[in-house]
C-alpha cells in the first residue's frame, strides 16, 4: 500500500521541485493570497527551525515568477490573484559565508553577485555588499521595466550562529545592519519584500530600518501560514494515518489522539488555532515511530547554555510561565532572554493571553510532548555530561524498578547515577537543593511517569510527585539533614491527602472492583559533601 501513496515532501525546500515530483502538498496559496493582496508588502515572519519557512519562500518565489502552471489544482490558480513576472532577488542567509565578520561580507557580496548572474546583469565588483545590493536592484528595474521582489530566508542566521559569542555576533550584526537597509532606501522600486527567521532581534535596522515592514508573526490572519492544521492533518494524510494506525494496532481515533499529544499544540496567535510542525509530522508517516523526531538536529547548544546560566525555575515550564507582550517582542545580543528565546525557538508556544491593566500578558508552555521530552532529555544530558544511549539505558532500569514498586532498586540506581555524574561539574557552591531536585525532576520526567514538582496542597507544597498507573510517589528533599525529617514533614503537614482514593487506571473493563492507588510517602536526605543521596525512608499510606 505504501508504494501507491503520494511521496512525502521530507526535506523538500523548493516548490517547484515538490510540485514536479508528485509529492504531497499542503495548500497553503489561501493564506498566501492574504499577503499579496494589498499591492506593495514588506513582511517579516518568525517561526520555528523546520517549521517550512524555505519551502514558503520558494512558493512566494514561483509566484512571482509567474509559474503558474505549477499551481494548477491549488487554491491560488482559480482565484482573482493577477499573474505577473516581477525580477526577483532571492538570498537564504542559511547557506552564506559567516564565520566571521570579513567572511559574512564577501559572502554577501557572493550571494548579490550570484544573483546578477541568474539574472545576467554585470555589477561593478569591487563594491561592498551594501552597494552591490542597491546597484542590483536598480538595474533590475532599468532592464525589466518592473519593480524588485526581496525575499530572505533565515535573516537571523549569521547572528544566531555566534549567539555564545556576543563580540562576534554584534560584528556580524553591523555587517546585516548597512546591508538591510538598502531595502528602505530603494523602498520605491520594490513591488514586495519578505523576510523569514527564527529571533526578532532589535538592532539589525530590519524593524526600525524599514518603517513599513509589518511583523505577521503573531497575526491572527496568518496563525497558520505555516505548520499544518488538524484538518490538514486529515484531509492530506489520510492514508498514511490508516496505515500508521494499523501499524501500531490502533484506530484512526486512537492514533489521531496520540499524534495530537506527541506533535500539535503549536500556537502563533490569540485565535485558537493550534498546528503541527511539518518536520516531525512527515517523519512520523515516513518511518511509523513516535520519537523526537524534530530533535534529530538536535536541541540548541546556545539554548542549553543560556537555561544553564538562567535563574527559571525549570519545573514551572510545567504549568505556566507568564510574560507582558513587551518582553516577547524584541530582543538583541547583549541581553538574551530566556523566555522569548525559548518562544521564537519553539520550546514554548502560546497557551493563553489575558490582560493586566493596558497591558496584554502572554501565558507559555511546552507544546506538546516531543518538544517537552527532548528537551528535559538534552539537559539531563547536559547536567548530567553522559551520552543519551547511556541515559537510556539507565532510565529504562530506573523506569522498570518503578514499574515493579522495587523501591531498593530504584534508590540503588539513583544513588549510582548521582555518583557518576563528574565531581567538577558543578561547582561546590551551586550544590544545594535545588540542583538536586532538577536532577532527580529530569530523571523523572524523561521515564514518561507523570510528574508535579513543588506541587501545591493546602498546607504547602510537595517537592515531587510521581504517578504510575497504580501507584503515587510523593517525594520530599532535604539537604544535609535527615531522611526522617523530610518524611516527618510529609506526615505533618498531610501533603498525601489529595492522592487518597484516586482509582487505577483500567485497562480491561472486565477487571473486578475498583482499586485506589496505592500511596508511598518517602523522604531523601542529600549530602553535598557526598554529592548523593545519603538514606531514604519509605512509608505507605494504608
Amino acid at each position: 500500500m505504501h508504494s501507491e501513496l503520494k511521496k512525502l515532501p521530507i526535506g523538500i525546500q523548493s516548490f517547484e521541485q515538490l510540485i514536479r515530483g508528485g509529492a504531497v502538498y499542503v495548500d497553503k496559496t489561501k493564506n498566501i493570497y492574504e499577503i499579496l493582496k494589498p499591492g506593495f508588502g514588506a513582511y517579516f515572519l518568525s517561526r520555528p527551525r523546520r517549521f517550512g519557512k524555505s519551502l514558503l519562500v520558494s512558493t512566494l518565489e514561483a509566484i512571482f515568477k509567474n509559474k503558474r502552471h505549477l499551481f494548477k489544482g491549488l487554491w491560488l490558480d482559480s482565484s482573482e490573484y493577477v499573474w505577473e513576472e516581477f525580477p526577483v532577488i532571492k538570498i537564504d542567509m542559511s547557506t552564506v559565508e559567516k564565520s566571521t565578520s570579513e567572511r559574512l561580507y564577501s559572502g554577501l557580496r557572493s550571494a548579490i553577485i550570484a544573483n546578477a548572474i541568474r539574472e545576467g546583469i554585470n555589477l561593478d565588483e569591487n563594491k561592498g555588499p551594501s552597494l552591490l545590493f542597491q546597484e542590483l536592484i536598480q538595474s533590475l528595474v532599468k532592464k525589466y521595466n518592473q519593480q524588485v521582489v526581496i525575499l530572505i530566508d533565515e535573516y537571523d542566521d549569521p547572528i544566531l550562529k555566534h549567539i555564545n559569542d556576543p563580540e562576534m555576533a554584534r560584528k556580524n550584526r553591523e555587517v546585516l545592519q548597512d546591508f538591510y537597509k538598502i531595502m528602505k532606501s530603494e523602498s520605491g522600486s520594490l513591488r514586495f519584500v519578505f523576510l523569514t527567521g527564527v529571533s526578532k532581534f532589535a538592532k539589525t535596522s530590519i524593524f526600525s530600518g524599514l518603517n513599513n515592514l509589518l511583523n505577521i508573526s503573531m497575526s491572527e490572519k496568518y496563525a497558520t501560514l505555516l505548520g499544518y492544521t488538524q484538518d490538514e492533518l486529515e484531509s492530506y494524510f489520510p492514508e498514511y494515518i490508516s496505515e500508521l494506525a494499523e501499524s501500531h494496532s490502533l484506530s484512526v481515533d486512537e492514533i489521531l489522539n496520540k499524534i495530537k499529544f506527541w506533535y500539535n499544540g503549536y500556537k502563533f496567535s490569540k485565535a485558537e488555532n493550534k498546528v503541527y510542525n511539518p518536520f516531525s509530522s512527515l517523519l512520523l508517516f515516513e518511518t511509523k515511530e513516535f520519537v523526537n523526531h524534530w530533535f534529530v538536529t538536535g536541541t540548541p547548544t546556545f539554548l542549553i547554555e543560556l537555561i544553564k546560566r538562567s535563574s527559571v525555575d525549570l519545573q514551572s515550564f510545567e504549568d505556566l510561565i507568564e510574560i507582558p507582550e513587551y518582553n516577547l517582542n524584541v530582543y538583541d545580543v547583549e541581553s538574551l532572554p530566556l523566555i522569548p528565546i525559548m518562544f521564537d525557538a519553539g520550546y514554548l508556544t502560546l497557551v493563553k493571553q489575558s490582560l493586566m491593566g493596558n497591558d496584554i500578558i502572554y501565558g507559555l508552555s511546552y507544546p506538546n510532548y516531543e518538544v517537552k521530552n527532548s528537551l528535559v532529555s538534552g539537559l539531563l544530558n547536559e547536567f548530567s555530561e553522559k551520552d543519551s544511549g547511556s541515559i537510556s539505558s539507565e532510565l529504562l532500569q530506573i523506569s522498570r524498578s518503578i514499574i515493579n514498586n522495587d523501591l531498593e532498586k530504584f534508590f540503588s540506581l539513583l544513588k549510582s547515577y548521582f555518583a557518576s555524574i563528574p565531581y567538577d561539574l558543578i561547582p561546590k557552591k551551586e550544590l544545594n537543593e535545588k540542583y538536586f531536585q532538577l536532577i532527580f525532576y529530569l530523571l523523572m520526567r524523561v521515564t514518561s511517569f507523570r510528574v508535579n514538582t513543588e506541587d501545591r496542597t493546602n498546607l504547602g507544597r510537595i517537592d515531587l510527585m510521581l504517578e504510575t498507573d497504580i501507584s503515587i510517589y510523593l517525594f520530599e528533599l532535604k539537604v544535609n539533614s535527615s531522611a526522617t525529617a523530610a518524611l516527618e514533614q510529609i506526615k505533618e503537614k498531610k501533603y498525601y491527602e489529595k492522592y487518597l482514593h484516586i482509582p487505577v487506571i483500567k485497562l480491561d473493563s472486565s477487571s473486578e472492583t475498583a482499586q485506589d492507588k496505592a500511596v508511598y510517602l518517602i523522604g531523601l536526605n542529600l549530602s553535598l559533601e557526598e554529592r548523593n543521596i545519603s538514606e531514604y525512608l519509605i512509608d505507605k499510606v494504608i
